[in-house]
């Protein structure tokens, strides 16, 4: 992955009155956010990937405010998109009032949809109101991350024991484009965005 001038960031957007937003969470292997989970056990303690048979609680970062993520497809090549803090927000709304918390799939596959799990804490983190967990310390304001309660003993199993489902990734229809907003004049490279925002 080159961080050149060469890489575009595209920003994604979400239209309430319209079919954009998300439609799962999914548990994968390389979490698009390169943030792992965090298992916890009964004493209340996080510890990565070590499985005690008590709490089943997985917490996780679903998505990074204001950060670009790398992106690769044949169709566009590569490049960053970008979630910024009022799209998040946004989309964790739309998502909250279409009643979807509990619709969990594995690697983005829709025929992979698991039971036996659930989400039992939902927050956008904000330093502000002391919503930043120091586990999470370094994650962006405006980041979502959720937890979940995990009865399914199998899948437990598996999110412990293996290595095929380390973290959150979510899954929807957005719309894509150039602009963080739309009064933007032009689109800006990656080293813009990063001396901007960053």
């Amino acid at each position: 992955m080159k961080l050149t001038d060469e890489l575009k960031v595209y920003f994604i957007h979400i239209n309430e009155m319209d079919e954009t937003g998300m439609d799962a969470i999914s548990l994968v292997d390389v979490p698009a956010v390169q943030r792992n989970f965090l298992c916890f056990n009964e004493e209340k303690k996080p510890v990565r990937l070590e499985f005690d048979g008590a709490k089943h609680i997985i917490t996780g970062v679903v998505c990074l405010a204001e950060t670009p993520i790398y992106r690769y497809s044949e169709r566009y090549g590569e490049y960053f998109v970008v979630f910024t803090k009022e799209t998040i927000a946004k989309m964790v709304e739309k998502y909250a009032k279409k009643g979807l918390f509990n619709s969990v799939n594995l690697q983005h596959d829709d025929e992979k949809f698991v039971d036996g799990i659930y989400m039992i804490e939902s927050y956008i983190t904000n330093k502000e109101r002391g919503i930043s967990p120091k586990e999470f310390a370094d994650v962006p304001d405006g980041s979502w991350i959720c937890s979940y309660k995990v009865e399914n003993q199998e899948l437990w199993d598996e999110i412990v024991n293996g290595d095929k489902l380390n973290g959150f990734s979510l899954q929807g229809l957005f719309d894509v484009s150039p602009e963080r907003f739309e009064k933007q004049d032009k689109p800006m490279t990656f080293d813009e965005w990063i001396e901007q925002y960053l």
